[in-house]
């Protein structure tokens, strides 16, 4: 994976790493630049999403609650916003982003792996502890800050539960 890299710096190679940590988890889903799901396009529809989807991915945030999406939208070429979709068509924010989007959506056994990882690193900075059984999801809101959320079923809200930076 890094070879391919070829003359990148140092922090480009990490950036990499960190980009590619996603597919080395199965339960992971992370599409970028890819069409929207009908049933991603409908849910956006109805929940009047004007913006283009600029990637997504699936998750189970809140127990029991199947069928939501956490997505980017793109409200300009520098940025946007990242959202979490309900499959009953109610939004929640959870950070801007600059630059390009980059999300994924994490089982809590592979957030574990991914904070162990982030651990083992000398160069990545950071933690993820889930706290509940639900879907982690993670976003780089800048070029080098990553922050990862789960939904709070006592607290009705979405809560930072880590992140790392690069």
């Amino acid at each position: 994976m890094l070879a391919s890299c070829g003359k990148l710096s140092q922090h480009t190679r990490m950036r990499h790493v960190v980009a590619w940590l996603p597919i080395a988890f199965a339960a992971a889903s992370t599409v970028v630049a890819q069409p929207a799901p009908d049933d991603l396009s409908a849910l956006a529809a109805r929940a009047r999403l004007a913006p283009p989807i600029a990637a997504w991915c699936r998750g189970e945030f809140r127990a029991g609650h199947r069928g939501a999406y956490a997505v980017a939208v793109a409200s300009s070429p520098g940025g946007g916003q990242y959202l979490v979709l309900d499959a009953d068509a109610t939004m929640t924010d959870l950070a801007p982003f600059a630059g390009k989007p980059d999300l994924s959506c994490y089982t809590p056994s592979d957030a574990r792996k991914l904070d162990a990882t982030i651990r083992r690193s000398e160069t990545i900075q950071g933690t993820i502890a889930p706290r509940w059984r639900t879907t982690v999801v993670c976003a780089f809101t800048d070029r080098s800050t990553s922050i990862c959320w789960q939904y709070s079923p006592s607290g009705r809200v979405f809560v930072k539960i880590g992140g790392w930076t690069t």
